[in-house]
C-alpha cells in the first residue's frame, strides 16, 4: 500500500490498495480458493478410496483405469489454464501462495465435511456462500488520486463528479475504509462505493467538502413506467423466498425456499434500489 504522502499546500496525493495490505482482505480472498480446494481434496480422497477398494477386491484393471482417467483429466490443457489464471490476467499461483492454498484446501475440506453434520445439502450452501468474499475482493487492487487544486478525484480510472456528491460516509475496517457516496439524480454511472486506505479518508473528505454542490435540482434518469416496472419486479423477486417458505413442505422444501429467496432476493433488492435512486 502506498504510504500517505505529505501534503504541502494543495499537492495531489495518490494511493494503491491491494488485498496484501490487509489481513482481513487477504483472508477473504482465500475463502473461495480454500473451499474450491476443499472440493478437490475431497474428490481426491474419494478417488483414492475407490482405487484402494478396487485393489483390495483384486480388481486391478478397474483401479488402473481410474488412475489413467484421473491423470488424463489433470493433463487436459483445455480447461486447466482457465483454472490457473484469474480474470485480472494475474497468474493464479502469484496471487495465492502454494502453502496458503494447501492449508486453505485442507481447512476447506474439513469445513465441507463438518457442514454435512448439519444438513446433507449444507456443503452446497457453504460453496455458494464462499462466492460472497470472492465478489468483495474481486475488484482489488484499487487505485486513485485526489487533487485539491484542480478539484479532481479519480478512483480506478473513473473521475468522480464531485459537484453531484450530496453526502460522504466512510467506515474504517482494519487498514482500509469503505466509503459511500450519495449523488443527486442524474449521475447514475458514478462510483458509489469507494475503497481506499484509511489514511486517505480525511483527504478525500476535505476534497469533497471543498467543492460546492451543484445547485441544479437532480432529475430522474428513467420514466415513471420503468420505475414502476422495476419496483414491482423487485418486490416480486424479494417475495419469492417468503412465498416458497409458506407454501413448500418442511425439510427440503424449506431449503429450496432459502436458496431461492437468497438468489432472487439479491436481484430484487438491486431492482428496488434502481427504482428508488435512478
Amino acid at each position: 500500500m502506498t504510504p500517505p504522502a505529505g501534503r504541502a499546500g494543495d499537492e495531489p496525493v495518490a494511493w494503491e490498495l491491494d488485498v496484501d495490505d490487509s489481513v482481513l482482505l487477504l483472508g477473504l480472498a482465500y475463502v473461495f480458493p480454500s473451499i474450491f480446494g476443499g472440493v478437490i481434496v475431497l474428490a481426491c480422497g474419494v478417488l483414492v478410496w475407490i482405487v484402494g477398494a478396487a485393489v483390495w477386491a483384486g480388481d486391478l484393471g478397474r483401479a488402473i483405469g481410474l488412475i489413467v482417467v484421473a491423470v488424463l483429466a489433470l493433463l487436459s490443457r483445455r480447461y486447466l489454464p482457465a483454472l490457473l489464471a484469474t480474470n485480472l490476467t494475474t497468474p493464479f499461483f502469484e496471487r495465492f501462495s502454494r502453502l496458503g492454498l494447501l492449508v486453505g484446501g485442507s481447512l476447506g475440506a474439513l469445513a465441507l465435511l463438518g457442514s454435512t453434520q448439519v444438513h446433507p445439502s449444507a456443503p452446497l450452501a457453504v460453496f455458494i456462500a464462499s462466492w460472497v468474499p470472492l465478489v468483495l475482493t474481486a475488484a482489488f487492487p484499487t487505485t486513485g488520486h485526489a487533487d485539491l487544486a484542480t478539484a479532481t478525484l479519480v478512483v480506478d480510472d473513473t473521475e468522480v463528479p464531485l459537484q453531484e456528491v450530496r453526502t460522504f460516509r466512510a467506515v474504517s475496517v482494519d487498514t482500509f475504509a469503505v466509503c459511500w457516496l450519495s449523488y443527486t439524480r442524474g449521475a447514475p454511472t458514478a462510483p458509489r462505493v469507494v475503497v481506499l486506505p484509511s489514511d486517505y479518508v480525511d483527504v478525500v473528505a476535505d476534497l469533497i467538502d471543498a467543492v460546492p454542490e451543484s445547485s441544479k435540482e437532480g432529475r430522474s434518469t428513467i420514466g415513471r413506467a420503468e420505475r414502476l416496472v422495476a419496483g414491482f419486479l423487485g418486490l416480486g423477486m424479494v417475495g419469492i423466498g417468503p412465498f416458497l417458505w409458506l407454501t413448500l413442505p418442511p425439510g427440503d422444501g424449506r431449503a429450496i425456499a432459502v436458496y431461492a429467496g437468497t438468489m432472487f432476493g439479491l436481484f430484487g433488492v438491486l431492482l428496488l434500489w434502481y427504482a428508488y435512486s435512478a
